[in-house]
């Protein structure tokens, strides 16, 4: 049974504001329009990597994407390299950028739903071959890997004061939105996670459902690793591999089941920027990595016990 998404999303909005108004009480200065400006960027990278995450879960089969890293590290590596100086060339490099993801994500699809790989292990290994792949690459070819003014524009601009990576992250997620609230595609992707037995008696290809949500989750997270050069202004060696956990934990703080089946965009990305709001407040108040990772472990577990409770909710009701 579907839960109302929209509880969801007011908690986690008024957890956003309460870390806020605390932020600014405790740091002077927190709630300033460059500050926020800047946390909005953060955010939207893990946003974006939180919507490969949802894709997978989603599809069931206990999804998880671990080489989300690894393809971002792999498309902002190869994109890097080809875009050059000429306005074609980011063109070039976001094309890259996602048949390198596009790459990655099917040969997970395959092994996940043809080969029968469990999840976690066939993204994990895929996460090191192409970890291992590239550090060979990189030793024997000598590229480019410093961002082009272009990808630094792309990144570091803003419109209205609003990053434009921001509103990149705005489109993508009115996408996502529509295309498992109001898609035939979403729906064939809710029903593949909820029962992929009763999908495939309806109809349902549910092979080709799972092989799409990998191929989609890898060319998201190689197009946010272009991205995220352009923010750091360098490719290198694992530059998305921070985002791999995080973005699991922002899918499940968003609601979306481990199960598959069930969950919500719109409280995955309110989940990214609660996350780092946290994150920043923490830092500002100078908490250790200790006390940080107590923290978002105790975080995780409340949301994980709120999931439970919603799910078993859910449950009784439909009984």
């Amino acid at each position: 049974m579907k839960t109302n998404p929209g509880s969801r999303r007011l908690m986690l909005l008024a957890l956003v504001v309460l870390v806020m108004i605390g932020g600014q009480l405790a740091v002077p200065g927190f709630t300033n329009l460059g500050q926020l400006g800047n946390q909005l960027k953060i955010a939207t990278f893990l946003g974006l990597f939180g919507i490969s995450q949802t894709l997978v879960m989603m599809a069931g089969n206990q999804g998880l994407d671990l080489s989300v890293g690894a393809a971002a590290t792999l498309g902002g590596i190869f994109g890097a390299a080809l875009i050059g100086t000429e306005p074609a060339g980011l063109l070039c490099a976001v094309i890259a950028a996602a048949l390198c993801g596009a790459l990655v994500g099917g040969l997970n699809g395959v092994g996940i739903t043809f080969l029968r790989v469990p999840p976690l292990v066939m993204t994990l290994a895929m996460a090191s071959l192409v970890d291992g792949g590239l550090i060979v690459w990189s030793s024997v070819m000598h590229v480019n890997t410093a961002a082009s003014p272009a990808l630094v524009a792309l990144a570091g601009r803003s419109v209205a004061g609003v990053p434009t990576v921001a509103l990149l992250w705005l489109l993508a997620a009115t996408m996502m939105w529509w295309f498992l609230d109001h898609s035939a595609w979403g729906r064939r992707l809710m029903a593949t996670g909820a029962n992929s037995t009763a999908a495939l008696l309806t109809g349902t290809r549910v092979r080709v459902v799972r092989m799409a949500a990998y191929t989609a989750s890898g060319m998201i997270a190689a197009l946010t690793g272009l991205l995220l050069v352009g923010y750091v202004g360098q490719a290198f060696l694992g530059l998305g591999t921070s985002y791999v956990l995080t973005s699991v934990v922002v899918a499940v703080i968003g609601g979306v089941s481990l199960g598959g089946g069930r969950g919500d965009y719109i409280a995955v990305a309110i989940a990214a920027v609660f996350l780092t709001v946290l994150t920043s407040l923490l830092t500002a108040l100078q908490i250790g990595e200790a006390g940080r990772q107590c923290i978002f472990g105790a975080t995780l577990l409340a949301f994980l016990v709120v999931n439970g409770w919603s799910l078993s909710g859910g449950r009784i009701k439909a009984a």
